[in-house]
Formats: C-alpha cells, structure tokens, sequence
C-alpha cells in the first residue's frame, strides 16, 4: 500500500476543527453512550461522516478504531474502494467503524484531514487521525491491513464492540466486576495508572486468569507509551539495553511485535546479567499484552529459549 505521509499534512487538531468549523452544528450533539461491557450503539458499521455527526464519530474512536474513506462519486476507484470497506466493515462484528467522506459535499472535512484526492483512506484513534493509504487496493490486502490495525486498537485500550442500533447481540457478555469497570473508567480518563494498580489487585484475587494478565500487560504497554512523542521514539536508535526496551514498547504499539522482539533479542546477546533479568522480565510482560498464540510471540520464545539454555 503507499505510504501517505509525503501527501498528508501533520496531525489535525480534531477538538481545534469541532469548535472553529462545526461549533453550532455540535452544541446540542449528544456524546456516545458507552455500556459496561464497552458496547455502543451505531446506525451501522458503515456511516456517512459529515460536520453534524463529527463530534459523536470522535468519541467512538475512543472506544474502537475509526476507518475513513474519502471518495468522489465521481471517482470510480473512490468508489471501489469504498465499497469494499465497507463490504468488510458489516462483517467485522463492530471491531471498528467505517466513516465515509463525500469530499465535494464535505470539503471542510477533507481539508481539515488534509485530504484532497479522492480513495484516500484515514483512521482516528483515541481522537488523533494518522494517515493510512491512497489509492485502490485488492481485497485480500484490506482484510490484512485491517486486522493489523484492529490489533494495534486493541493494545491501545480501543477494544470495545459496536451495535448496530436495535439488533440484538448474538450471545449475551458478562458483566464486568465493579474493579474492572473502575480500571476502564480510569483508562477513560487517562489514568492508565490506577488502572495498572487495580488490575494488579484485581490478579491478586483471580490469580492464573489469563485474561487480566494480557490486561495488566496491554494496559502497562498503553501507560509506558501514552504521553511519548511515537514518531521521534520509533526513528531512534538506541545505545543501550535500557534505551532498546523503550523502543521496543513503542514498536509494539504501533503492532511491530516482530520488530520489537527482533530488537530485544538483538540486545540480549549484549546485556549483563541484570540487564538480561530485566529483558527476560520485560520479554514476559510483552507477550502477555500481544498473546501467547500470535505467531511473533511463538517465535520470540523459541529464539529466547535458545539464548537462555
């Protein structure tokens, strides 16, 4: 897929454009409502983005990703492509969100976004849009894309689910404990803190849940990573043990788990033998929050095994 940056500008101050451009149109919008197990309600998997519906379509990027397409009706490819999002987006069980972008009727939008061609593809996530890719693409590397993507929402804490409205979910969800509940409150509110130390409690009390370990761990990546600049941390290259670990944290936001790993393994070979506990250490916390099934992390652990024994 092409790299966009070279035709995107920098990052668009979304609350900046949601009060200089649509402040009227949103004063009376009112915010998504969030339920206990992370659900909310949407009219579809696939809507129509404009000035009136902005602000609501924000929030729900704090919930799960937000796919835009900007397209020209006009535009065949735009079309296309647009077409198969959202063909892919009524089958992701609300995973993520497809928000589509007439570019003629919205110009402020796409301008906002930086966008002016047409089958230009963005996401929001947590309210900050990244440029994604320009141009068509075949199907089978959509759904790629795509998975990648939901996994790097995942490990920045956007894991909820949406509904479309007045469909009923497929099986019923358990009700999250009081403590977990306040964990997410706290993540809401940016105090990835506090929610490290009640999922810590909430273990003491579960031990062996499988489930809070992979939490504490994505929740643990999420706080080490939230405040840091990713493009300056991710072009780095580090001079020490130390230095590698934090690369690594942020490789495995942005999804690089296999970059990440690769990294740490490389600098395991030079580490002492405390730095080599606190790699082993922070090796355990990582393939917790990324799964003990995904392919990177069975290979990590054979590769580390070997350099262990």
């Amino acid at each position: 897929m092409s790299d966009m940056n070279s035709q995107m500008r920098g990052g668009v101050d979304l609350s900046s454009l949601a009060n200089k451009v649509v402040q009227e149109k949103l004063a009376n919008t009112s915010t998504v409502q969030v339920d206990q197990g992370r659900r909310v309600k949407v009219p579809a998997f696939a809507v129509d983005l404009n000035e009136g519906n902005l602000k609501p379509i924000i929030e729900i990027s704090s919930i799960v990703a937000v796919v835009v397409a900007f397209y020209n009706k006009d535009n065949a490819e735009s079309m296309t492509l647009t077409g198969k999002l959202e063909k892919l987006a009524n089958s992701s069980d609300g995973k993520w969100l497809l928000a589509k972008v007439d570019i003629k009727a919205n110009a402020k939008i796409a301008e906002a976004f930086g966008v002016d061609l047409p089958a230009t593809v963005a996401v929001i996530l947590g309210g900050e849009p990244k440029p994604l890719f320009q141009g068509d693409q075949i199907e089978s590397s959509l759904v790629d894309f795509i998975g990648k993507l939901v996994e790097v929402a995942s490990s920045q804490g956007l894991n909820g689910t949406l509904e479309v409205e007045g469909s009923e979910p497929t099986e019923s969800e358990p009700q999250l404990s009081a403590s977990e509940q306040a964990a997410l409150d706290a993540m809401d509110q940016g105090d990835f803190g506090a929610a490290v130390k009640i999922y810590e409690e909430e273990l003491k009390q579960n031990p062996g849940n499988e489930e809070l370990v992979a939490r504490l761990a994505q929740v643990k990546l999420v706080e080490r990573t939230y405040s840091g600049d990713m493009e300056k941390e991710l072009s780095s290259e580090p001079k020490s043990v130390a230095e590698a670990m934090r690369k690594a944290d942020f490789q495995l936001a942005v999804g690089q788990s296999e970059e990440a790993f690769d990294l740490l393994l490389t600098w395991f070979d030079k580490a002492n033998s405390e730095e080599r506990a606190a790699l082993s250490s922070l090796f355990l916390e990582l393939f917790n929050a990324v799964g003990k099934s995904h392919p990177a992390v069975v290979e990590a652990r054979k590769l580390l095994a070997v350099k262990l024994f």
